[in-house]
């Protein structure tokens, strides 16, 4: 399906260009890169042959290689983010785009999508395809920002928009939430569905520092009818102030990061 609202091309760029200084702004992706950790250890498979899908720079594959797999195909568009993982002999790196996997005829025991889901616009034909991938006895993992992430960035925006242009202009897409995405994994067919909410309450001195790390992971890009040149010194001011009246605490301004880690089986397991 071709993307209508999503920039696929100025989200590559950003990516790519966030290669450059990613390790003074990836925390949030070291963090999230634990839950699978997690979520690995508390099945205890031997998966042998791994596709990952992500949007980091080999911070998931990382945790990965920790299980010894026999193989990981890394598929990602931002080939400056895939060339930063360090280089195995059983990981075989793809540069391409989610929809777009060049693997039709190959077949995984895992599939993990790891913070994908909000640059992929037919999110239900995505999943139908990495159901193809999948062994009969096969489990997709994904980890997906919720519609909760960014909230009070997304209201002072609004806010601050009203107060200088009189009117909202759409920056951030609006993420999916848990029922939507569990809902059409069951219409496709995975089994056994265990899904869980991991919340993250980060805190900055101003927006400044928000914005700065939103750019430094490349996420600042997605909307193609998103109107430039917007934000400029004085928007920026004043963002700070509506912020500061509505989401300052004692520990800074708050920003809300909801993630939804949810997994499921090809087919039900013995």
């Amino acid at each position: 399906m071709k993307s209508n609202i999503i920039d696929i091309k100025s989200i590559i760029n950003s990516k790519n260009k966030s290669s450059k200084n990613w390790d003074k702004h990836n925390f949030l992706f070291k963090k999230i890169s634990i839950i699978l950790e997690n979520k690995l250890s508390e099945l205890n498979n031997n998966f042998k042959n791994i596709l990952l899908l992500s949007t980091d720079a080999g911070e998931a594959l990382e945790i990965i290689l920790k299980s010894n797999p026999e193989k990981v195909l890394f598929c990602s568009p931002f080939r400056n983010l895939l060339n930063k993982s360090i280089p195995k002999i059983n990981v075989q790196k793809i540069e391409s785009h989610f929809d777009k996997i060049p693997c039709k005829h190959l077949k995984f025991d895992l599939i993990i999508s790891n913070l994908c889901l909000h640059n992929i616009e037919d999110k239900k034909n995505h999943f139908k395809n990495l159901h193809g991938l999948l062994n009969e006895e096969g489990l997709i993992i994904c980890n997906y920002f919720s519609g909760e992430t960014l909230k009070e960035l997304k209201h002072s925006l609004y806010l601050t928009d009203e107060i200088i242009f009189k009117g909202i202009y759409m920056r951030i897409p609006k993420n999916p939430e848990m029922i939507e995405v569990s809902d059409q994994l069951t219409e496709i067919g995975y089994k056994e569905l265990v899904s869980e909410k991991i919340n993250y309450k980060i805190y900055y001195q101003n927006v400044r520092k928000i914005l700065d790390d939103l750019k430094g992971t490349g996420e600042n890009c997605s909307y193609k009818s998103r109107m430039k040149g917007l934000i400029t010194n004085n928007y920026l001011k004043k963002l700070d102030q509506v912020y500061k009246i509505n989401f300052q605490e004692a520990e800074g301004l708050k920003l809300n990061c909801d993630i939804i880690s949810v997994c499921g089986w090809k087919n039900k397991k013995r």
